[in-house]
């Protein structure tokens, strides 16, 4: 139907923000120059906001994974540091 790349380009700036409204703007810009016909129009936003879903989803990984990996590299205390000095603690006061 279109092209993968323009899809791909497409997605990306709108990941965080693609509506279906947005959708079926791009879309209609499409028809306007040709490279669309109007009966497309449902799974183009369709596909549209699938793909920026996932580019979103995608986003949000890659941020997760970086901001765990930077912080495992921090020098703080984990939460399994704290119940172990919860449970010293507690050995050392019930003595």
């Amino acid at each position: 139907m279109f092209e993968t790349l323009d899809k791909i380009f497409l997605a990306g700036l709108g990941a965080m923000s693609m509506t279906k409204e947005r959708a079926e703007q791009i879309f209609d810009e499409y028809v306007e120059k040709g490279k669309a016909k109007r009966e497309e129009k449902s799974g183009f936003v369709k596909e549209l906001l699938e793909t920026a879903e996932k580019s979103r989803a995608d986003l949000e990984k890659i941020i997760s994974d970086q901001i765990h990996k930077a912080m495992s590299q921090l020098p703080l205390a984990t939460k399994d540091d704290l119940k172990r000095l919860e449970e010293k603690l507690d050995q050392a006061l019930s003595r």
